[in-house]
C-alpha cells in the first residue's frame, strides 16, 4: 500500500518541533484544564520526559500532608495504584522510609511495581513541605510473578501554604516504566498519572466522600 507523502512529512515536522520545544530543558505548558496545569521538559540522559502538574487545593497544608502520609490509602486516589505500603527497614524513620507501589498497567502489558526511597523535608517557617522519592534497585521486596519491576523513576511532591486554607500542590514525575515498549509507553503513562493523581487528590480533599 502506498503511503501519501505529505501526511508523513507533517507528522515528522510536528515530532521534530516537539523535540525542539523540550530540548532546552525549560518547562513547556502541555495542558491547563480544570484547575490543573501540566508542563513537560526533556532531561539530559533520559529518553522520557519529566512532567510537572500544579494546582491549588482549598484546604490547609496539613490536610494535604495527611493524605500523602496515608500510604495504604493511595489506591483510593493515586492513578492506577493497586497497592502501596511502607517497607520495613532498619534505617527507616518518619521522614526517611522505603515505599512499595504496585501499578495497574493496561492489557496486554504486565503490571508494574517499584520500590522508592523517600525523604521528607518540612519547613514550618516558610509553610512548605517537600517529599522526594527515587526508585531503588535493591531486593527489599521480592520480584513478583508476572510483574515488571521499575528501577528508573523519581518524583517529588511540593506543598506550599499560600493563604488561610489554601495550598499549592506541585507533583513532578519522571518514570521509565521498564520492559518492552517502555520508550513508547513511559510518557503517556506518566502524563496521565500526573494529571489524574492531582485531580483525584484535589477532588477528595475539597469534596470529601466523592468517588474518583
Amino acid at each position: 500500500m502506498k503511503i501519501p507523502v505529505y501526511p508523513v512529512i507533517i507528522i515528522l515536522l510536528l515530532t521534530f518541533l516537539a523535540t525542539i520545544l523540550l530540548a532546552g530543558g525549560e518547562w513547556q505548558i502541555v495542558t491547563d484544564k480544570d484547575g490543573i496545569a501540566l508542563f513537560a521538559r526533556e532531561l539530559d540522559g533520559h529518553s522520557e520526559a519529566q512532567f510537572k502538574g500544579t494546582c491549588i487545593v482549598h484546604r490547609p497544608i496539613e490536610n494535604v500532608g495527611s493524605v500523602l502520609s496515608d500510604i495504604a490509602a493511595y489506591p483510593g486516589w493515586f492513578f492506577k495504584c493497586i497497592e502501596a505500603k511502607k517497607v520495613p527497614a532498619d534505617n527507616s524513620s518518619e521522614r526517611h522510609f522505603f515505599l512499595y507501589v504496585a501499578i495497574d498497567t493496561p492489557w496486554p502489558f504486565a503490571d508494574r511495581d517499584v520500590v522508592y526511597e523517600t525523604r521528607v523535608r518540612i519547613d514550618h517557617a516558610s509553610g512548605k513541605a517537600v517529599i522526594r522519592s527515587r526508585a531503588i534497585d535493591r531486593p527489599l521486596i521480592p520480584l513478583r510473578k508476572r510483574y515488571v519491576r521499575i528501577t528508573d523513576s523519581e518524583h517529588e511532591w511540593v506543598l506550599e501554604k499560600i493563604g488561610a486554607g489554601r495550598t499549592r500542590v506541585i507533583f513532578i514525575n519522571r518514570t521509565n516504566i521498564a520492559g518492552p515498549f517502555s520508550n513508547y509507553l513511559s510518557n503517556p503513562g506518566v502524563r496521565d498519572t500526573t494529571v489524574y493523581s492531582l485531580r483525584n487528590l484535589k477532588k477528595m480533599l475539597e469534596h470529601p466522600g466523592a468517588q474518583k
